[in-house]
C-alpha cells in the first residue's frame, strides 16, 4: 500500500501542518547532529496507575553525504559510537537501549561533542547540549474500532502532552511468526489547535486489512523543538499494540 493512498479523516481539534522549517535543506556535506531527552513509560502495562516516565539521552547525526564513523563525548566523561541506523552511512543513532538505560530522573544538562568521519577521509567536530526539558509521554493513547452503517474507521486518540509543540503517529504492522515490522503509515508534524483538549484522529479500517491477523503497533510521539525547528529538546513516545482478526 502507498503512503499516499492512505486514508483518514482528522478531528476538528487538530491541524495537520507540517512545520516548513523541519524540511531539511539539502546542503553537500553538512551533518546534522542533535542530543535530547527522550522518554517512555518503565512498562507497557496499559493500567494508567502502573506507568510512569523513565529518560535517557540520545544522540543522533545524519548527512546527505556518506559517513564512516560518529563518536559522541560528553562533558561528563562518557564516549558513545553511534550506530549506522541501515547501513547506509547518512544516518547514526544512539545504540538501541533496553529499559535499564533510563532512568527515573531527568538526565542533568550536559554538553556532547560529536567526532563525524566522512568517507572521504575528511573530519568534523559539533556540539550540542541537552537541558532540564523533559516530556511526559502520551496518557491514555488508544485506537478502537468504530463501525457505523457508514462507515468503518479506527480511531486514535491519547490526551495531550503538556509542552508538546507537535506530535507524529506512527503505525507498525508486526508479523507474529518473523516478527519483522512493516511501516504502515507515518504522519507529518501535527500541531494541535487546542493544546489542552483530547487529541484524535481517525483511519479508515480498509487500510488495515492487509495487515489482518498481525499485531498493529500504534505510536504517539510528542517533541519540543529548538529554536531552529530542526532539532529536538525533548521527544517522548507511547506505544499501543492492537490485533484485528479476520
Amino acid at each position: 500500500m502507498e503512503k499516499g493512498a492512505f486514508k483518514y479523516f482528522a478531528a476538528a481539534i487538530l491541524v495537520f501542518s507540517l512545520l516548513s522549517s523541519c524540511n531539511k535543506t539539502v546542503v553537500n556535506n553538512a551533518v546534522f547532529t542533535d542530543s535530547y531527552i527522550h522518554s517512555v513509560f518503565n512498562t507497557k502495562d496499559t493500567v494508567e496507575s502502573k506507568r510512569y516516565p523513565i529518560y535517557s539521552v540520545m544522540h543522533t547525526a545524519y548527512c546527505y553525504t556518506k559517513l564512516t564513523s560518529v563518536r559522541v563525548n560528553g562533558s561528563s566523561g562518557s564516549v558513545i559510537n553511534l550506530t549506522d541506523f541501515d547501513q547506509t552511512g547518512f544516518s547514526f543513532y544512539t545504540p538501541i537501549k533496553d529499559s535499564s538505560a533510563y532512568k527515573l530522573t531527568v538526565p542533568a544538562p550536559e554538553t556532547y561533542t560529536y567526532n563525524v568521519n566522512y568517507v572521504s577521509g575528511e573530519t568534523v567536530v559539533q556540539t550540542d547540549a541537552t537541558l532540564a526539558k523533559s516530556l511526559m509521554p502520551a496518557r491514555n493513547l488508544n485506537a478502537v474500532r468504530t463501525t457505523t452503517t457508514s462507515a468503518d474507521n479506527i480511531l486514535v486518540s491519547w490526551k495531550p502532552v503538556t509542552n508538546a509543540d507537535a506530535y507524529k503517529i506512527r503505525i507498525q504492522s508486526e508479523d507474529p511468526t518473523s516478527k519483522v515490522l512493516t511501516l504502515i503509515y507515518e504522519s507529518d508534524f501535527m500541531v494541535p489547535l487546542d493544546p489542552n483538549a483530547t487529541l484524535s484522529l481517525s483511519f479508515a479500517f480498509s487500510n488495515f486489512t492487509p495487515y489482518l491477523n498481525t499485531n498493529i503497533y500504534f505510536e504517539v510521539s510528542s517533541f519540543i523543538f529548538q529554536q531552529n525547528h530542526e532539532t529536538f529538546h525533548a521527544v517522548s513516545e507511547t506505544t499501543i499494540k492492537r490485533y484485528y482478526g479476520i
